[in-house]
């Protein structure tokens, strides 16, 4: 059965040319131009991932995201839109956003991050994960709690390994500080905030040997590994 992506666009052009390359590449394409035809028929269609414009007639991206995610806590949401001022950001991924594409973009780089969402969500959880996961020069075992680099090993705490999982799980794509609170500690209180900074700080210093790794902070919103 082919994924289906519920797409909520109103430029006309655009959005014909994103269907059509979607549904190319072997996805279902549910198109609305309006946030409330869209919004009125997300349960009906079940979408496997959702891409929407922020700027729409009837209700804008975020009203949109927020009530798909009041009715569905887990289904990837991508803004295409040409609003990436920081406050356009965390007002995102506040509305329930799981990363945003910038208009104008490349076409293989959509369906990358479409791919690599489906992945996370479908292909992640419970499925058989390899015992070593390659991290450009590092070699990172979670069931072994380890890290390998040039032969020298770092036992990982357990929540070192959680974090880094979803971290690397979600690399090259932004992840809110939000979800890793929630997935890694469950609550999102402000201690818990507070120790992931000094975690987030641990795994930068473990690979520091590597100049091709790098986990950068966007302020208020969350986390890129880039590896």
């Amino acid at each position: 059965m082919k994924p289906k992506i519920l797409y909520i666009e109103d430029e006309l052009i655009l959005g014909h040319l994103v269907k059509e390359a979607l549904e190319k590449n072997g996805f279902e394409v549910l198109k609305y131009v309006n946030g409330i035809d869209g919004l009125v028929n997300f349960k009906t269609i079940k979408p496997s991932l959702c891409l929407l414009d922020i700027m729409l007639p009837g209700k804008d991206g975020y009203s949109v995201a927020e009530q798909i995610r009041a009715m569905d806590r887990h289904v990837p949401i991508i803004f295409l839109t040409a609003k990436v001022q920081a406050t356009d950001l965390v007002k995102g991924f506040k509305a329930g956003c799981n990363d945003y594409v910038r208009k104008p973009f490349n076409m293989e780089e959509l369906l990358l991050r479409v791919e690599n969402w489906l992945q996370v969500k479908y292909g992640g959880e419970g499925a058989s994960q390899p015992n070593h996961l390659i991290i450009s020069s590092f070699s990172f075992d979670p069931q072994k709690q380890s890290l390998e680099h040039n032969n020298d090993v770092i036992r990982l705490s357990h929540k070192e390994t959680e974090l880094l999982n979803v971290l690397y799980n979600y690399r090259n794509t932004i992840v809110s500080r939000d979800y890793i609170l929630q997935k890694v500690w469950g609550t999102d209180t402000i201690y818990n905030s507070r120790t992931l900074d000094v975690y987030i700080n641990r795994l930068r210093k473990y690979f520091q040997p590597d100049s091709h790794i790098d986990i950068i902070t966007l302020k208020g919103i969350g986390y890129r590994f880039i590896c």
